[in-house]
């Protein structure tokens, strides 16, 4: 950490704090686990808004990524990317740093129905939009006249196994949620 500029020793701070603690996670904890003075925390971020959007945008991208590598790898057919999703999920699952979904988590604080901060509701907002487009594409070639029926099931069963891998501490709910996907798409 100390070979970190004082920027990359903030934003690896509270990607752990905010990771384990979610975003209610103080800027003071942040300031001290990072071992930045408080005005180099607000020289590179204006505000914890600024840190927290920055933290979301860079997991939106880890997530994707994640599942992009497990749903195209060569010679899978339609079927198998789309279940690709779950061994991403899988993966991600198994990881010690796993603590459930940061934007699950945000839906209380900054979703639709909250008084959210518009700058972290559109963070949240985009991160299901993006995740849905993915899901989209890799349902149209799977199932090209009814693909939208599909869409939800499967986003559900994603977003469900996610909860329930945060929950219970056990990966294999991802294998469970992929069978229930094989069989949804074989209807």
């Amino acid at each position: 950490m100390e070979k970190l500029s004082p920027r990359e020793r903030i934003r690896a701070a509270a990607r752990r704090l905010f990771n384990a603690g979610g975003p209610h996670v103080g800027v003071d904890q942040i300031i001290a686990e990072s071992g930045v003075a408080k005005r180099t925390f607000y020289h590179h971020f204006p505000s914890k808004t600024a840190l927290l959007a920055e933290f979301f945008r860079e997991r939106d991208e880890v997530w994707i990524a994640r599942l992009e590598r497990h749903a195209s790898a060569p010679g899978k057919s339609p079927l198998e990317r789309v279940l690709g999703l779950f061994d991403g999920l899988k993966e991600w699952f198994a990881e010690p740093d796993f603590f459930g979904c940061c934007f699950i988590r945000g839906l209380s604080d900054f979703g639709p129905e909250g008084a959210a901060d518009p700058v972290l509701a559109g963070c949240v907002r985009e991160h299901f939009q993006r995740t849905e487009k993915l899901v989209v594409g890799l349902l149209k070639p799977l199932r090209p006249k009814d693909y939208k029926a599909f869409v939800p099931r499967i986003a559900s069963l994603m977003v469900g196994a996610t909860v329930m891998a945060h929950a219970t501490g056990d990966v294999r709910v991802a294998d469970v949620n992929k069978e229930m996907a094989r069989i949804i798409l074989a209807d």
